[in-house]
């Protein structure tokens, strides 16, 4: 399910979400994507009714030797963009993140990408740095719990 809710994506938000406008993601990244294990590699999606498509996935990953800060992404199916769902995705997200050990949040975004940005302003991030392509928000946790 989560291979063709990529491939349903159009151009353009493949293009934003993983920086490449392929139709198909790499058998190696949808592996990487599914070795979920609720600690350091958590997500939450959101299906249709029917619960036989995805139409949202907010994910947070703990980089290898960082156990206390995990990266954030998110990908909305087209038909269901600027509805609120990846706010709430993130939100519960960061809901979770809060009851771990984990001290921020950040999120790496293209900097064209504004419907990120705000969206991660929306919910409390704010910009850190940007660089060349590339603008990174960061969510302290320790000073919200």
């Amino acid at each position: 399910m989560y291979m063709d809710a990529v491939a349903g994506l159009s151009e353009r938000s493949r293009y934003l979400r993983f920086a490449a406008p392929g139709a198909r993601i790499s058998d190696r990244l949808v592996d990487a994507m599914m070795a979920l294990d609720g600690d350091r590699h958590l997500a939450f999606a959101a299906l249709t009714l029917d619960e036989r498509a995805v139409t949202a996935v907010a994910r947070f990953v703990r980089p290898p030797g960082d156990a206390r800060s995990a990266e954030v992404a998110i990908a909305v199916a087209d038909a269901w963009q600027h509805a609120g769902l990846g706010a709430v995705l993130l939100q519960r997200l960061i809901g979770r993140a809060r009851a771990t050990d984990l001290e921020r949040l950040t999120a790496v975004t293209l900097s064209e990408n504004r419907a990120a940005a705000d969206l991660a302003r929306a919910v409390g991030f704010a910009r850190v740095r940007t660089a060349g392509l590339y603008a990174e928000f960061e969510l302290p946790l320790a000073a919200a719990s």
